[in-house]
């Protein structure tokens, strides 16, 4: 693939204009000429235009997802637009990816945010099942797809698979940042699973792990999410609803549909 088509499937998925793309470095007219492969990028210009657009240099040129960019950064795009409920910039990536497993995970997604996915075929449904299934070894990929998929399962199935997360991932010793923060995002949407299914036990389970993770920024919502359902286990409705306007001034009542 060119430089420029490579730039122009990059930008398309960052949501950004020529203009914004190439600002203070090169004219809009330089940079569109560039995309169309009518003129060549200096090495220059080009590392600064990845750079100024927070874009890999490295994922840039060694990525083999056609995308332009590295797994984990897509993944992150994907997770945005759905929690911001943008179902344009989902659409937009689903034309750019030239994976079926993102693809078929892009439609489950869409599906979800447009009420639709009662016609999601369950065929499909146990095609995105079997990419959980099949892992021998948990990784960040395999973490992240089962996050986005976890409202595909029977609650009786996601009992054993969470479980076996959860204690797999306490015992060890040497976690990954981002798998940890995976594992907890899974547990706070499972959490919200349990509330809905009635299932006290189970809560109390996952609240006690949230407050076993780090005392870290990062971790600061889960945190705040695993309190908000522990006061509601404990029938203190008030402060319940404290947490969670404060949930919603951070702007994060997309993030979860509490109970």
């Amino acid at each position: 693939m060119k430089i420029g088509e490579k730039l122009h499937r990059v930008r398309k998925l960052h949501g950004l204009t020529q203009e914004q793309m190439a600002s203070g470095i090169i004219s809009k007219s330089q940079y569109c000429r560039i995309e169309k492969g009518s003129n060549a990028v200096r090495a220059s210009s080009l590392i600064k235009i990845l750079n100024q657009n927070k874009i890999s240099v490295l994922n840039f040129f060694e990525d083999t997802d056609d995308s332009g960019m590295g797994e984990k950064e897509l993944q992150d795009l994907i997770t945005n637009a759905y929690f911001a409920r943008d179902y344009k910039k989902l659409e937009e990536i689903k034309k750019q990816s030239a994976s079926l497993q993102i693809n078929r995970l892009l439609d489950w997604l869409l599906a979800e945010l447009k009420g639709e996915s009662q016609l999601f075929s369950e065929e499909d449904k146990k095609k995105l099942r079997y990419n959980v299934w099949q892992v021998k070894k948990w990784n960040d990929d395999n973490l992240w797809f089962f996050f986005h998929t976890l409202y595909l399962y029977k609650y009786s199935n996601l009992k054993g698979i969470i479980n076996t997360l959860i204690s797999k991932f306490t015992k060890s010793e040497k976690i990954e940042d981002r798998q940890l923060q995976l594992i907890v995002n899974v547990a706070v949407r499972y959490l919200n699973i349990c509330c809905k299914q009635h299932d006290k036990y189970e809560m109390k389970k996952v609240i006690h792990f949230l407050h076993e993770i780090p005392e870290t920024i990062e971790f600061g919502l889960a945190k705040m999410i695993a309190e908000y359902y522990e006061l509601l286990l404990d029938k203190r409705a008030i402060e319940a609803e404290e947490i969670l306007d404060l949930i919603k001034s951070c702007g994060y009542e997309n993030y979860l549909s509490l109970c």
